[in-house]
């Protein structure tokens, strides 16, 4: 899968838990990306994030963190 359409579907995930309080809003994301992405999207998605942290949520940054994807996060 193109990184740029993990980059969107993970953008989407945060936005649609914004409502939730933060720390919630990181569990429920980093739940959705355990359950319904494969372990190559999401590290994928935390290779990007490596180089272009600043261009996605600070949510998805937290929950992939959570998931133990990103180095040094």
């Amino acid at each position: 899968m193109h990184v740029e359409t993990l980059v969107r579907m993970s953008q989407q995930i945060a936005t649609n838990n914004r409502a939730l309080p933060p720390d919630e809003a990181v569990a429920k994301v980093a739940g959705h990306l355990r359950s319904f992405w494969t372990p190559a999207m999401c590290r994928e998605l935390a290779a990007y994030a490596a180089f272009n942290a600043s261009e996605l949520d600070p949510t998805v940054l937290a929950a992939l963190d959570l998931l133990g994807e990103r180095e040094g996060g």
